[in-house]
């Protein structure tokens, strides 16, 4: 179950996962992204 967090409290971003944005050909571009908020935590990243 997702929490909710307001504006006034910090998420702190302790369980992530990979999250597929784009899959072309043998390509794959994948972002790591806060499981409660949603948040993108890194650039995405293009892996060939």
């Amino acid at each position: 179950m997702m929490e909710k967090y307001s504006i006034t409290e910090v998420c702190p971003h302790d369980v992530a996962y990979i999250k597929v944005l784009e899959s072309v050909c043998t390509c794959e571009t994948t972002v790591l992204t806060c499981v409660d908020c949603g948040k993108e935590l890194e650039k995405p990243k293009t892996e060939c």
